[in-house]
């Protein structure tokens, strides 16, 4: 009865906290912008591979873009959104992350031909001041080929090789994005940055009326925002491994533009060289068969767009390649992993007074490998060129709340070298279907513990918080083996592994109440799946 009307009243806040419309309406204001030169960013970009594509995808499903009333619909769920009044989210009804990723405009990096009327969109796509930064992105990048590449070369059906008209356009997003930055709430995460990313490459392609003053403004800004969300090892806050690729790709597009600027400010691009190749590092861990593995959320999200490849949605070693070109190959030796850790409070931990499972043993390494470990991030792997095994255990991303973090503490990946053994599942989707989105965040779905207590089931007001769940808290690692522990639902759980010397995986957890039950198998036969998988966004499998 009290969690009913505990919920009954979060549900009546949201819905009056939204029932006037949205007060970030297109500002004008009369900047004046004339380009300027731009060579870094101008080179990179149009030394990209001229891409066309014929059928554009949305979340891997076809779409017809001349048909622009879906603009406004979630086509998955066949809803359409109003153009009054929108609120961030449709709970179990649609998804907005669907008319959002049209609204990116991102199919123009891949030379799709669609006239547009760019000034009648609907109300949905002014609705997400991150996807509008996006959009003002893919604008300025859509200007830079259009001004280099012929007409034969590069289509413009939108504005028809008018750059006045498209600059004017490139102002107005401008505009909105400094006068509706997700600057605020309890937490200030990719979303910003990303919108400060595209202030920043604006200001670098683009004269206009206190443009030294903005430069400034949001120079300092950008600065804060790196030493916010990203660790002093290099890795990102959010907690996911596709989410610090999203943040991988702003970083390159800040760099560029940072370069662009010639501010001559050494030690920031000093700082982005640094999270840039660290990055690229830590990504490449999670990258198996050219795939990148999924820690935590996967929204799909993409900045280079024109690399991305929407039938295989997980194929991201051109990002990697991305930072190699941008480098031009140089030796890239940072690396803050650590090989070894010990805690002092391990020494306080008797386990043999626990309850015990032990799990099958699992035949992964036939030949040396390395170990490295990301504290802050929360994460220890083990790998060699084709085997890998690795354990989530630290930090819930954004600071603590969860955010795009799962309850994945403890739970671990593998792979034999041809064989997936234990795989993170997936995201499945977020607020048009909480019952699936709770299920691929919960312990049931990852290679965890395996725990005899229900699981939790978050609503929709917390489908992007972690409840009744602490950090994980790593005792020991080393080459050959782990020692973590998390407290979930009241409950200290363990999880011991060790790696003998003929490549065998053994796993031990412990509790002190008898809540946990031994696997009979892992996922050899079902190819690492525990339950279902989700290779990216709106995609179950």
């Amino acid at each position: 009865m009290y969690k009913n009307l505990i919920y009954l009243l979060k549900k009546i806040k949201y819905e009056v906290r939204h029932l006037k419309p949205k007060k970030n309406t297109l500002i004008n204001s009369d900047r004046n912008f004339v380009q300027k030169d731009y060579l870094t960013l101008k080179t990179f970009v149009t030394n990209y591979k001229n891409l066309h594509i014929d059928n554009p995808k949305l979340f891997g499903k076809n779409v017809d873009l001349s048909d622009t009333s879906i603009f406004s619909i979630d086509i998955f769920n066949k809803f359409k959104f109003p153009d009054k009044r929108l609120k961030p989210a449709y709970f179990n009804k649609a998804d907005v992350k669907v008319p959002y990723e049209l609204s990116r405009l991102q199919f123009l990096q891949k030379n799709y031909h669609i006239d547009l009327d760019v000034d009648n969109f609907p109300l949905i796509f002014w609705n997400s001041p991150m996807d509008v930064a996006i959009r003002n992105i893919n604008l300025n990048f859509h200007f830079i080929k259009t001004q280099f590449f012929t007409e034969d070369e590069y289509k413009d059906p939108i504005f028809d090789r008018q750059f006045d008209k498209h600059i004017q356009y490139i102002e107005k997003h401008y505009n909105f994005v400094i006068n509706n930055l997700e600057d605020s709430g309890n937490v200030v995460g990719n979303h910003y940055f990303i919108e400060l990313v595209a202030v920043l490459m604006n200001i670098s392609m683009f004269d206009f009326k206190n443009r030294d003053i903005d430069l400034k403004k949001y120079i300092k800004l950008f600065e804060q925002e790196l030493s916010n969300q990203f660790n002093d090892e290099g890795t990102n806050f959010e907690g996911s491994t596709h989410y610090s690729a999203l943040m991988l790709e702003s970083l390159i597009l800040a760099k560029l533009s940072i370069q662009s600027l010639d501010l001559q400010n050494n030690n920031l691009l000093s700082k982005l060289d640094y999270l840039i190749k660290e990055n690229r590092n830590f990504l490449s861990l999670f990258v198996i068969e050219e795939e990148l593995s999924q820690i935590g959320d996967n929204d799909s999200g993409r900045i280079f767009y024109q690399e991305y490849d929407e039938s295989n949605p997980l194929k991201l070693n051109w990002l990697l390649d991305l930072v190699d070109v941008l480098y031009d190959k140089e030796e890239n030796n940072t690396n803050n992993a650590k090989k070894n850790f010990v805690n002092s409070d391990q020494i306080l931990i008797n386990l043999s007074k626990f309850h015990r499972v032990q799990h099958p043993k699992i035949k992964i390494f036939t030949k040396d490998f390395d170990v490295f470990g990301y504290l802050e991030f929360g994460v220890v792997v083990w790998r060699n060129d084709k085997e890998y095994l690795s354990v989530r255990c630290g930090p819930l991303g954004q600071n603590g709340i969860g955010g795009h973090s799962h309850y994945d503490q403890l739970s671990i990946e593998c792979f034999d070298g041809e064989t997936w053994i234990a795989r993170d599942p997936g995201t499945g989707t977020y607020t048009d279907n909480i019952k699936l989105r709770n299920k691929f965040r919960s312990f049931k779905y990852h290679w965890g513990p395996n725990l005899n207590i229900n699981e939790i089931k978050n609503d929709e007001f917390e489908c992007f918080k972690l409840s009744n769940i602490s950090d994980g808290v790593l005792l020991n690692f080393d080459k050959n083996s782990f020692l973590g522990k998390v407290n979930f639902l009241g409950h200290d759980i363990y999880r011991k592994i060790n790696i003998t010397q003929d490549g065998f995986i053994e796993i031990e957890d412990f509790c002190m109440e008898p809540i946990l039950s031994e696997y009979n198998s892992w996922g050899e036969e079902s190819f690492g799946i525990k339950h279902e998988f989700s290779n990216g966004y709106k995609r179950v499998k």
